[in-house]
């Protein structure tokens, strides 16, 4: 068997993380699932209930943080379409489909289709901002969530209000849009109420505010409990707060839930921060496997391994490699902040310059994009400069990253200190 044999039929276990595990109880989407099942077998020759099984498997997608999911929804849209090519139930959950495989242009033009059909449809405007969005053209992306919102306010509506808010630097108005959203949010679907609960919690992170954060986290916990994104934002909670045994222990039962990248090297860092150095070598050889088998089958976490690589100084040709992956597909400041990183490390300062400027075009208080243009600047002779963004950073967030926030210290401090400067200690 080949290796990316080998990677597809262990895509399961290490993407997954099921394979041999307990029984699960059934979720919201596996219901919807099974009852989208029953209708596809009464009617195999409707396209709605082939619709109503994409759209189930979208959330059980998001429920689960498989990926695989998408692939069966499509699956069941083109049973749709094959019976309907102009249905419109299965054109607008077209563009939801392409936008979880990052197919972002595929998902612009299959949203400005369906809208095309029904263009009061407050749907089409979602799928359109959140396209735009990841593409980097923000003047539409705004443009569509404010009709959208003026479609259908509640919380879709504001989940993207406030996406875009934090975008464009106002991080308070973030925070007050997802708490309109959060108590627009029902029990009756836990799942979105939870992912909004868990936006509001990394908002507040993204302030340094530990305790508004934690509570935010775990709230989304009591709504949907276990929740693998609630888990890893409380287990950043409790790693910044020096609790770094009950950080693992929740890092452990997020990664139980979908192994991650992301996940699975946020436990590695708590280890290495206990003093655990093989334990967490352990995390960070199973990123390396997960990146070799995302390769294999297309999953796309392309940023997300790029970032890991950079931060941890692994593979840094691939992260390289990766990073202008996603720049020729995807658009916007996060794609420009990870594609500086990358070429920072790969010593390609001068592009990295231009691509963290770039990141930081819109005013975006975020620490991590204040952090890599400091060290880029470092990097790039500009000591005053790296200073001031390093300041930055850490004003914003002083617990922005276990590892980072350290090296963002310990760098202003060299670069505070002209003799320390003068031998080369910058970091």
């Amino acid at each position: 068997m080949s290796r990316p044999q080998r990677a597809c039929a262990a895509a399961t276990l290490v993407l997954v993380g099921l394979a041999g595990g307990p029984a699960l109880a059934a979720t919201p989407a596996d219901r919807a699932v099974a009852v989208a099942e029953e209708h596809v077998a009464n009617s195999r020759n409707r396209p709605d209930g082939y619709v109503e099984l994409a759209t189930a498997f979208m959330r059980k997608s998001r429920e689960s943080g498989d990926p695989g999911y998408y692939a069966r929804a499509q699956a069941a849209l083109d049973h749709a379409l094959a019976l309907d090519r102009d249905d419109y139930g299965a054109l607008r959950v077209q563009a939801w489909v392409l936008l979880g495989r990052h197919d972002f242009r595929g998902a612009l033009a299959a949203a400005e289709r369906a809208r095309g059909v029904e263009p009061d449809d407050w749907w089409n405007y979602a799928t359109i901002a959140d396209a735009e969005i990841e593409l980097g053209d923000y003047d539409h992306a705004v443009d569509a969530a404010q009709r959208m919102a003026d479609l259908r306010p509640g919380l879709p509506a504001y989940t993207r209000a406030a996406f875009l808010r934090a975008l464009f630097g106002d991080r308070a108005g973030a925070v007050e849009m997802l708490t309109l959203a959060a108590a627009a949010g029902s029990a009756q679907d836990p799942e979105t109420l939870a992912w909004t609960l868990v936006q509001l919690g990394h908002e507040h992170f993204a302030l340094g505010d530990l305790p508004a954060a934690a509570a935010a986290y775990g709230r989304a916990l009591a709504v949907f409990p276990d929740y693998y994104l609630a888990l890893g934002g409380l287990g950043r909670v409790r790693a910044a707060e020096g609790h770094l045994d009950e950080a693992a222990a929740l890092y452990r039962r997020a990664v139980e839930q979908i192994p991650s990248p992301d996940l699975l090297a946020a436990l590695g860092d708590v280890y290495a921060a206990s003093g655990r150095p093989d334990d967490a070598e352990r995390q960070y050889a199973l990123v390396d496997y997960t990146g070799d088998v995302a390769e294999a089958v297309g999953t796309p976490y392309g940023r997300q391994l790029a970032l890991y690589y950079c931060d941890h100084d692994r593979r840094l040709p691939a992260a390289l490699q990766l990073a202008e992956q996603e720049a020729a597909t995807r658009g916007g400041i996060y794609t420009d902040d990870a594609l500086g990183w990358a070429l920072q490390k790969n010593r390609r300062t001068a592009q990295a310059v231009r691509a963290s400027h770039r990141a930081l075009r819109l005013g975006t208080a975020d620490a991590l994009l204040e952090y890599h243009a400091g060290v880029i600047a470092a990097g790039a002779g500009r000591p005053r400069r790296a200073a001031r963004h390093l300041r930055r950073a850490l004003a914003l967030n002083p617990f922005f990253d276990l590892r980072q926030a350290a090296v963002a210290r310990a760098s202003l401090a060299a670069l505070d200190d002209p003799a320390r400067l003068a031998r080369g200690e910058t970091r």
